[in-house]
């Protein structure tokens, strides 16, 4: 048996851990033949946690029939900003145990095999820049909007890091009163401000209902004019729009087009828009097409 026909995936969440097996074709592309979603715990230590990711790539390799050192890779996308020389997780504030957990290191004395640690918005956006929404575009900004807001830039098929591995973090900047902009526009911005969930607003538009309008607006406008900016700066060839919110599908995206269009500078109001294809397998086939 070559282990170099297989490669695992991990997607770490705040509430659970995805992890799959696959088969590497020709093509490079990864066939998935083995998945299973386990407990993270998040609120336990950080051995603990760590012994849970173990525990389902073991889960996944044994319903394949493979043994787990016959992976020649193990990539993993984690919640937090990652030390990329050192393939280090430097926070995970859904996971408050993991500070400088050294998630290589320790993946590859356990498994004896390479192992790539990345951000998992990046994952997510390495995904749909390859085999999902942006497949066939050589330049991709992929953002997700959900509990918070992330942001990834895949050029040519290689995650943008920049200088200090926090490229794409569009979620975390700053206007000059200190607000930021997740704060503004996620999830949790439309429940404060307007006192409804993200998901009712469909139906609440739908029946003419002030507040639905209202939050719709607000997110369409700020998500639109920022991501206008983005198009400005990067000038991708298309914004891939993932995240829960995107689950609102044209009510969300036609007017976030439209402020697009009217902000971005010049030629690159002609971005292409639209909703991310994979969903919630999106980070572990990304963590699947992570290179060493």
């Amino acid at each position: 048996m070559r282990k170099e026909r297989y490669r695992v995936g991990i997607d770490v969440g705040g509430t659970k851990i995805h992890t799959a097996v696959a088969a590497v074709g020709r093509n490079g592309i990864p066939n998935i033949i083995a998945e299973a979603r386990i407990p993270t715990e998040a609120g336990a230590s950080r051995r603990r946690v760590f012994g849970n990711i173990c525990r389902s790539v073991v889960m996944v390799c044994e319903t394949a029939g493979i043994e787990p050192g016959h992976s020649w890779h193990i990539g993993i996308g984690v919640p937090g900003p990652v030390d990329y020389g050192t393939g280090t997780v430097r926070v995970c504030p859904n996971i408050p145990s993991w500070k400088r957990v050294p998630v290589r290191q320790w993946l590859e004395k356990r498994f004896e095999c390479k192992v790539s640690v990345e951000n998992d918005a990046r994952t997510a956006g390495l995904a749909e820049a390859i085999v999902g929404a942006g497949k066939g575009f050589e330049r991709v900004f992929y953002v997700t909007v959900s509990t918070g807001i992330g942001g990834a830039f895949i050029q040519r098929g290689d995650v943008y890091h920049g200088a200090h591995g926090v490229a794409g973090e569009i979620g975390q900047t700053r206007f000059p009163d200190g607000t930021v902009f997740e704060q503004m526009a996620a999830g949790p911005a439309v429940e404060r401000l307007f006192g409804i969930a993200p998901e009712q607003i469909p139906d609440l538009v739908r029946s003419n209902d002030a507040r639905g309008k209202a939050a719709l607006d607000h997110l369409t406008r700020t998500i639109g004019v920022w991501l206008a900016n983005i198009a400005t700066l990067l000038d991708p060839d298309i914004i891939v729009v993932g995240g829960g919110l995107s689950h609102l599908g044209a009510l969300f995206l036609a007017p976030l087009r439209g402020q697009i269009r009217a902000h971005a500078f010049s030629e690159s109001d002609k971005v292409k828009v639209v909703r991310a294809k994979l969903g919630k397998r999106s980070g572990v086939i990304g963590a699947l097409l992570l290179e060493d």
